[in-house]
């Protein structure tokens, strides 16, 4: 993928999550280690990342949607490249905040355009499963209405009914899921969008199209109900790039990991 390497040696900013993403997406192990030695600096007193290192006296400010971020794109990385893990060192205290902030024992509060707080809670019990540290109790305090949630939350909740075996009704859940799934898909041409595309623009959870599709693609890669669609899928990611790349950084983070293990997946032979 030239036009995302491109795309990411030009990129300027340098928060938490743009230096994380930067540093994965070039798969340059050197800048990797650097971040990943800064990141307790950027952790708040209850272990949440901030997107800029917290001051004396800023109080808890951070974020729990960037922490599962962290927790859940570290893990992608590393399942194709172990040098891009995150050590228990610096992943146990994210962990701790996230569950803490799931099960409501901290709160975070931030301006949002619409209520999110099941969203957000739907990620960070995503991440944690990644790490066998999710439970099927934590979801007792969301209302789960896949059908009304942003194709984001869907997928969280597709990765998590696969990852967690204590869910009630997980079968039928996954059932469901999948099916929510596959009718949101819209083909123009050979280029894949959601028929919900404008309403799960939620940019300030770091979510757009792009990324639900290459996660999309990254959570059904080996699921055999996917199987036929996979390549479609593939080639209407790649239809949605402009001049080589994807709009954001963590949608080049996660487009670049997507096709990566398409690759590895069904173009090894």
């Amino acid at each position: 993928l030239p036009g995302v390497r491109d795309w990411f040696a030009r990129y300027p900013f340098a928060c938490l999550e743009q230096k994380t993403s930067k540093s994965i997406g070039l798969r340059d192990g050197k800048l990797w280690h650097g971040v990943a030695a800064q990141i307790p600096t950027y952790l708040d007193a209850d272990g949440l990342a901030s997107y800029f290192p917290p001051r004396e006296g800023d109080g808890a400010r951070g974020s729990d949607i960037l922490t599962a971020y962290l927790l859940a794109a570290t893990h992608e990385a590393a399942s194709l490249n172990p040098a891009f893990a995150l050590s228990d060192e610096v992943r146990a205290p994210m962990e701790r905040g996230l569950t803490a902030f799931v099960e409501g024992r901290i709160q975070r509060n931030f301006w949002s355009p619409q209520k999110d707080l099941d969203v957000r809670k739907l990620a960070a019990i995503e991440a944690l499963s990644r790490y066998g540290k999710a439970q099927g109790r934590m979801l007792g305090s969301l209302t789960i209405a896949p059908n009304q949630w942003p194709t984001s939350a869907v997928i969280d909740w597709l990765s998590i009914l696969k990852r967690v075996p204590d869910v009630p009704q997980r079968e039928q859940r996954l059932a469901e899921a999948t099916q929510i799934l596959k009718s949101r898909l819209s083909w123009q041409g050979t280029k894949v969008t959601f028929s919900t595309e404008q309403s799960d623009y939620w940019w300030w959870l770091m979510t757009n199209g792009d990324v639900n599709t290459a996660r999309l693609m990254l959570a059904v890669m080996d699921d055999p109900a996917w199987k036929d669609d996979m390549g479609r899928l593939a080639n209407g990611f790649i239809a949605r790039q402009q001049r080589g790349a994807w709009h954001t950084t963590t949608a080049n983070l996660w487009g670049g990991l997507a096709l990566e293990k398409f690759s590895a997946k069904f173009e090894a032979t």
